[in-house]
């Protein structure tokens, strides 16, 4: 089997290879940066799968840079995806969001579920160009040439960029830290990978959200960072009270400590790494 992987730079990408090359070694994958390449110069035919991880993110959302996200999130990926079923490919993997689903976390209780098939109401640019490159796909499936669409929430890892590697900085400096109940949904970088080897494998389509078996709330998470950097940290639940009463609507307090959990369908079948173990590997690998 031949996997194209794009996204010569980005996170998936090179952890997905690294992981595949420890446990798979006889699957060939070769990384490849589309955003630069030429399409048309690439020979898609050597290739049984594409999995598309390569994507703009991170970037401050302005009336400019909505342009760049379509661009590069849905057209691109449109493109790259024509040339490779005209060329033969079978099995399209594409690496999408759940910012698609346009939630960002709250305290509502009973804790609020998100089902997979909820119908995706995206907000921000990030979330609205996946969605509409998830659409794009779906046109462009047929039997012989199958997508399966993975919406990771929070991904993290060993130098993952992102909201993880913001709490982990915070957690190796702080000595107290408010005791806020909010559970979500997070995927060790691992995990996912092994995840999406199945999918692969599987020639299987369709929608998924990976995610750990278990889901972790932001004071624990942050309790398990220190812990495996040899540090004890304590926790406050009256300043967590005062922050929640103080903070709760602001939407960056609801995006770091809300409850944001998706159901546990069309998830990984097993977990290759344990929650507080896959902390520890983070931090210490």
């Amino acid at each position: 089997m031949r996997i194209l992987v794009t996204g010569q730079k980005g996170y998936v990408g090179t952890q997905f290879e690294s992981w595949m090359a420890q446990h798979y070694p006889e699957v060939g994958v070769e990384l490849l940066s589309v955003r630069t390449q030429n399409l048309a110069a690439i020979d898609f035919s050597q290739y049984d799968a594409v999995l598309h991880a390569a994507a703009l993110v991170h970037r401050k959302e302005t009336s400019e840079s909505a342009g760049e996200y379509h661009r590069i999130n849905t057209e691109l990926t449109e493109n790259l995806a024509l040339r490779a079923k005209s060329a033969g490919v079978k099995h399209f993997v594409f690496l999408s969001t759940v910012a698609v689903y346009g939630e960002e976390g709250g305290f509502e209780e009973p804790e609020k579920v998100i089902p997979i098939q909820q119908v995706p109401r995206p907000t921000s640019l990030y979330g609205k160009s996946k969605y509409e490159a998830e659409k794009r796909l779906k046109q462009l499936e047929n039997p012989d040439f199958q997508v399966a669409i993975v919406r990771p929430p929070m991904i993290y890892g060993p130098d993952c960029p992102g909201n993880y590697a913001r709490l982990a900085q915070l957690a190796r400096k702080t000595p107290i830290f408010p005791a806020i109940s909010g559970n979500r949904s997070m995927i060790f970088i691992d995990n996912l990978s092994a995840f999406l080897n199945e999918v692969m494998r599987e020639k299987a389509s369709g929608i998924y959200v990976p995610q750990n078996s278990e889901t972790v709330n932001t004071t624990q998470l942050v309790t398990l960072i220190a812990e495996a950097n040899g540090k004890k940290m304590r926790t406050s639940k009256l300043a967590g009270n005062l922050s929640r009463k103080a903070l709760q609507n602001i939407p960056i307090f609801k995006k770091t400590f809300g409850t944001l959990v998706f159901e546990m369908e069309s998830t990984i079948k097993y977990e290759a790494v344990s929650l507080s173990d896959s902390i520890w590997k983070t931090e210490n690998r």
